[in-house]
């Protein structure tokens, strides 16, 4: 189809008449699926780009030129929007390798934290102490699960945090 019909749709859609849209989307779809595509690799994807890019053009219309090429009007809306895409979903790749990363880390840490801690602590204080601290349990709570007495519980509760303190402050200095 000749750029001057796309002329007259042209004239037609800023005069809000979409009578022609079909005959027009018919006529253009294929060069923007494929430009599409061609950043994409993804056929679903692209053709919801290419969705987008109809809803765009409409969207914006009024402000296309006359003498602007409104196939290449559309090949470059769906270009910027296939690179938008693109930029999103790097950024979120990157984001989610930080985010494991950050996770993986946090985890190795506390793994040793915890191994340094059995260690230095009887069996019963460091029971107490990982209930209260990674499980959030209450003291009340850990007393009923225990079977010991609340007073029991906090003086282990204590204990195991003296001495986490002394050894911890001992290795950092």
């Amino acid at each position: 189809m000749a750029e001057s019909i796309y002329k007259k749709f042209l004239i037609e859609f800023k005069n809000e008449d979409l009578s022609h849209f079909n005959e027009f989307y018919e006529a253009t779809k294929k060069s923007v699926f494929y430009n599409i595509l061609s950043f994409i690799k993804s056929y679903e994807t692209s053709e919801d780009i290419l969705q987008d890019t109809y809803v765009k053009f409409l969207k914006n219309v009024k402000e296309i030129k006359h003498h602007t090429s409104i196939l290449g009007y559309l090949i470059m809306i769906s270009k910027n929007l296939s690179l938008d895409y693109l930029k999103k979903i790097k950024d979120n790749e990157i984001e989610d390798d930080y985010q494991i990363k950050h996770e993986e880390d946090f985890n190795q840490d506390r793994i040793i934290l915890l191994e340094k801690l059995k260690n230095i602590l009887k069996d019963k204080e460091y029971e107490v102490l990982v209930f209260h601290i990674y499980d959030e349990l209450t003291f009340e709570e850990i007393s009923s699960l225990t079977g010991t007495p609340l007073g029991t519980t906090l003086y282990r509760y204590n204990n195991a945090i003296k001495k986490a303190k002394e050894v911890l402050l001992d290795e950092t200095y």
